[in-house]
């Protein structure tokens, strides 16, 4: 399990933005409450994924990436305001945030890598679990296409970094 003090070690030298791999284990939350028999026992399983952390410190990686994209596909940059953060509170000039007496890690997500759900810690088909919620969509960003995406881990839900070509196993 990752904590804060070894989140902050593994991305010390993280200077505006860099890229980094992850590897995550995180519950789902199911419909149908206490009712639903596999509430709690649901988690995913995510290997590979390929994410860019960035610090904040002179500008917002997600604004500045969201620009760029608008700008490349011919639309108009200002026609994207960046929204206040809905839950929790960034730790200034780091990829970190704070919620409840949790940290978390905010990122970019650039590669999906490779998923699946578990049930009890036993793979399971997708399809046999009850009360999967449907993916949402990802918002506007100012009719951009190429979607800019950020998620959001909570850091005991990370297994493996993988950053300056080594990797760390939490």
């Amino acid at each position: 399990m990752l904590n804060y003090e070894t989140a902050q070690k593994l991305l010390s030298n993280v200077s505006g933005s860099s890229f980094v791999g992850i590897d995550t284990e995180t519950e789902v939350k199911l419909k149908g409450g206490k009712g639903n028999p596999q509430q709690g026992r649901v988690t995913k399983l995510h290997t590979g994924a390929s994410v860019m952390v960035f610090q904040n410190k002179n500008i917002n990686g997600y604004d500045a990436m969201v620009r760029r994209r608008l700008e490349k596909e011919g639309k108009d940059p200002a026609s994207f305001e960046l929204g206040p953060r809905v839950w929790g509170e960034r730790i200034p000039d780091s990829p970190f945030i704070t919620h409840k007496g949790e940290y978390y890690l905010e990122v970019i997500f650039l590669k999906a890598g490779d998923s699946q759900y578990l049930l009890d810690g036993k793979p399971i088909n997708k399809d046999d679990i009850e009360g999967l919620p449907e993916e949402r969509d990802s918002g506007g960003q100012g009719g951009l296409e190429n979607k800019v995406i950020i998620r959001t881990f909570k850091l005991s839900s990370i297994r493996k970094v993988r950053i300056d070509g080594a990797e760390h196993t939490v």
